[in-house]
């Protein structure tokens, strides 16, 4: 297979929320046929990216853990290899809404 026809990342879909730095969340296939859904998209301070699907970090009683400042802790199962991979999917992921969806639009 060449560079030109080898499977892509695809965009299955995009919610707009706007909510504090959470501009939305996405649905994508992987080239490999992977779904997953829930990615969030965010911007703040003149960066923006997407983070994997967390869930909220659980005591043993089942009550969420909270940080020093009082805000819940989440935590993703799923992480990049490196920092490149990471990068280079919120490049491409980013894209793809903007060419769908539009400019992601000012900072919040």
């Amino acid at each position: 297979m060449t560079p030109d026809n080898r499977p892509r990342l695809q965009l299955l879909s995009f919610e707009r929320i706007d909510k504090g730095a959470l501009v939305g969340k996405a649905k994508v296939r992987l080239p490999n046929r992977l779904e997953i859904d829930g990615i969030g998209v965010f911007q703040k301070d003149g960066r923006r990216w997407a983070q994997m699907p967390s869930e909220v970090v659980r005591d043993r009683d089942g009550n969420p853990l909270k940080d020093e400042k009082g805000k819940v802790r989440y935590r993703s199962p799923l992480k990049w290899a490196n920092s490149d991979l990471q990068e280079r999917f919120n490049e491409v992921l980013i894209g793809l809404i903007e060419a769908e969806h539009g400019p992601l639009g000012s900072e919040q």
